[in-house]
């Protein structure tokens, strides 16, 4: 390790997700990793359809109508809420292959700390797949009061979603019909 990383006091800092969409909890637990960092870097999973690969303990995260939005639009939700926010470090948005982990390398940086917020079997998986790779993780466990699924469902249902996502994020959807889609998904 150089003299350098060991004087500094604060790392990079990952978090990573499917962000469809983007909510209010996503946005906290960018906040958690980012209050102990010098800089946040935010990875957007199943960012291209072709690093999307079923997974024994998320039955549906390669569903078509768990995924309606795309990286791009994913990106503007998370960029516009975060920019919106009080995270105090500089932030990038990219993607993150979590199902191909020779790709890492290429779209987070090996010296990163992975935080996850362990809330299910999956994210334990996902601990173990990060540490079973030589990634620095930390773990903090949680309760869950919404999800990307109820928000997908009650879009696909005419329910009431937005007051569970970011005004940004709301902006962003309208922006670009994304309820209409989630609606079409759904009814497929």
């Amino acid at each position: 390790m150089s003299e350098h990383r060991k004087s500094r006091e604060r790392e990079p800092a990952h978090v990573h997700g499917r962000f469809q969409p983007f909510h209010r909890e996503h946005l906290e637990y960018a906040a958690w990793a980012a209050s102990n960092a010098d800089e946040l870097v935010i990875g957007i999973t199943n960012a291209d359809p072709g690093h999307i690969r079923p997974e024994a303990t998320d039955e549906t995260r390669n569903d078509p109508k768990h995924n309606p939005f795309r990286y791009h639009e994913r990106y503007r939700m998370i960029r516009n809420a975060v920019e919106a926010s009080e995270i105090g470090c500089p932030v990038q948005i990219m993607p993150f292959p979590i199902n191909r982990p020779e790709l890492w390398e290429h779209y987070a940086p090996a010296d990163v700390v992975h935080y996850v917020n362990v809330l299910e079997a999956w994210h334990r998986v996902k601990v173990q797949r990060l540490r079973e790779h030589g990634r620095s993780v930390v773990t903090k466990g949680g309760t869950r009061t919404v999800s990307g699924t109820d928000i997908r469902n009650r879009m696909a249902s005419g329910g009431v979603w937005e007051r569970d996502v970011p005004d940004e994020v709301v902006e962003v959807i309208d922006a670009i019909d994304g309820v209409p889609r989630v609606q079409k998904l759904f009814s497929e």
